[in-house]
């Protein structure tokens, strides 16, 4: 006779009541984990000259999904982000954006840097009726035309206001407009002219240049020969940058130098070294704002890619987990239901408050004003925001 502590492991009555209740535990977890990763696609330009700010927007996809995934996923389900390098080039991203939809079958998409990547993907975007939080910040895209895009960034007209009020707050009069021929710029220059001429103050010199120019010298020396206060750029990065350079080659004076996108990125300084101290440029986000969730998102974003954060990683970020609260309230990935959830969000986020019209525009964004100070980016207006106080007027070239 067999006593208890005889009993063979396999044949004791609780350790087979316990073992079946572990078989049916692992059965339920193997379906969770059979379940299929939910698909987040995008294109972006990883290389080019492009990049820089393409590749902060990636980082923000990537920490939100990162953050999103470590508290459990989506609807019990991973998110997996699969990404492709559109070069910049508007018929590549088509491409790419095709075969998400089409090869890969993703669940979700985000959208690629640049105005006119967005442009261009749009119609196959919105055929598929896929919804589309976009980072694209001109305002055509959203007035119906395009109704599974929402836009989550500052619109476009809006980006110099704050840089055009604090040349106004000094004083100073007239500007020189320098405009780089592709749709943000342009449609920049509209809000720019817009915004001069509510202010009382006057354009002296405006002048566009192709997209491939590396040779600033002539076009900066007629925009410094009318002798403006204010010289603007409505620039990317490395136009911004070769601005700078011919300016300072051929000393070039005005009381400030403002642009677009170019100053926003560590990348102005490393490039022009001491030439970048007095810039300024405008900013839809910093990392000393007091908006919600900012300081932990400072630090993740640090912690994970040894660099703070810009406004392109900021507003992917924000567009990312709003995408995903937009899908949890749903509670399925049905794009309609998507879309029409993000219409009614009205959220505060790491960029700012987020608020959409009824077509997708963005209302509630806006921007800041930073500058360039002994190698350092400082927020310096709007006064309430400000780290520190803007150093005018421009000290000239050293």
């Amino acid at each position: 006779m067999f006593t208890n502590h005889d009993v063979p492991p396999s044949s004791h009555p609780f350790r087979l009541i316990a073992g079946a209740m572990l078989l049916a535990v692992a059965g339920a977890g193997s379906t969770y984990a059979a379940q299929p990763d939910i698909k987040v696609g995008l294109s972006i330009t990883q290389t080019g000259p492009y990049s820089p700010p393409a590749i902060f927007e990636l980082r923000g996809y990537q920490l939100a999904i990162d953050e999103i995934n470590q508290k459990g996923g989506l609807l019990g389900r991973k998110l997996d982000l699969i990404k492709y390098d559109d070069q910049g080039n508007p018929s590549t991203a088509v491409q790419l954006y095709q075969k998400l939809l089409t090869d890969d079958k993703v669940d979700l998409l985000v959208s690629p840097y640049q105005t006119d990547l967005t442009a261009a993907v749009a119609p196959i975007v919105n055929r598929a009726k896929k919804v589309m939080p976009s980072l694209a910040a001109n305002v055509e895209n959203y007035s119906g035309k395009y109704p599974y895009l929402i836009q989550a960034i500052t619109q476009t007209p809006q980006y110099m206001t704050p840089a055009l009020d604090l040349a106004a707050s000094k004083g100073y009069k007239t500007v020189a407009l320098l405009i780089q021929n592709t749709q943000f710029p342009i449609q920049l220059a509209g809000g720019i002219e817009a915004e001069v001429k509510k202010l009382g103050m006057k354009i002296v010199f405006k002048e566009s240049y192709d997209p491939s120019t590396t040779d600033f010298s002539a076009l900066v020396l007629k925009a410094g020969n009318t002798h403006p206060d204010v010289i603007v750029g409505a620039t990317y990065l490395a136009d911004a940058e070769g601005i700078v350079r011919a300016a300072k080659s051929q000393n070039v004076s005005a009381k400030m130098f403002a642009f677009s996108i170019g100053p926003v990125e560590p990348e102005f300084y490393k490039s022009l070294g001491s030439a970048a101290n007095g810039i300024f440029g405008t900013t839809l986000y910093f990392p000393s704002l007091h908006t919600k969730g900012n300081v932990e998102f400072v630090k993740s974003f640090k912690d994970k890619f040894n660099v703070e954060p810009d406004y392109h990683a900021a507003v992917a970020y924000a567009s990312m987990k709003l995408l995903g609260q937009a899908v949890t309230e749903v509670g399925s990935l049905d794009q309609t239901k998507i879309r029409d959830a993000m219409l009614k969000l009205s959220e505060d986020t790491v960029v700012g408050h987020f608020k959409l019209s009824p077509t997708g525009l963005q209302t509630g964004y806006r921007s800041y004003v930073l500058q360039w100070q002994n190698g350092k980016q400082v927020l310096v207006w709007p006064k309430e925001d400000a780290e520190a106080a803007p150093i005018l007027p421009h000290g000239g070239w050293k």
